[in-house]
């Protein structure tokens, strides 16, 4: 199956990571002792969310791979799906800026490890050494909701995120074959 190159996405905070399974594509975002919650969790597509705060729902796209200018034009967060060397990723994130007037964030993973990112209209770049792997797209989604948050890039480098990808409910046809 392949991944779509734009979703929407809910991001909550929570205190704690949730123990069940969820019902999309989710990545858990450890922020150390960030206001508001010590958990952020981002999820494909929006969900209801009960326990927890939701802190952010936005529109996410794959500025490597949409062709749709519309949804280039619209998104809150573009995120690239190729790494970069960090050159590269800072005129990359440049011009990904520049196609999506709406953009707030601009996210993409680097060829020695770890993301590049780019908030609004600041000029400057911050890149985070979190082990984050290219295909985890969802990271962008938290990088944004911590700037809703009114937290800037730089302090989340000082809280040292750690990564947790949920395990997903299979589809009700995967659990008929499973039985």
């Amino acid at each position: 199956m392949r991944r779509s190159a734009w979703c929407f996405v809910t991001v909550e905070w929570w205190e704690e990571a949730p123990s069940d399974l969820v019902s999309a594509p989710s990545l858990c975002l450890g922020t150390g002792r960030a206001r508001g919650g010590r958990l952020l969790l981002a999820r494909a597509g929006v969900e209801d969310a009960r326990r927890a705060t939701v802190l952010d729902e936005h529109l996410a796209v794959d500025a490597d791979a949409c062709r749709d200018l519309r949804r280039l034009e619209c998104a809150d967060v573009l995120y690239g799906s190729v790494a970069r060397p960090a050159a590269e990723a800072v005129r990359w994130l440049a011009d990904a800026r520049a196609a999506g007037p709406a953009c707030r964030l601009a996210a993409t993973p680097l060829t020695d490890g770890g993301w590049a990112a780019a908030a609004g209209t600041d000029p400057g770049v911050v890149a985070l050494t979190c082990r984050v792997p290219p295909e985890q797209w969802l990271f962008a989604s938290c990088l944004h909701a911590w700037l809703v948050a009114d937290l800037p890039l730089s302090q989340l480098i000082v809280a040292r995120p750690q990564v947790r990808i949920l395990p997903m409910i299979p589809s009700a046809g995967a659990r008929r074959r499973g039985s």
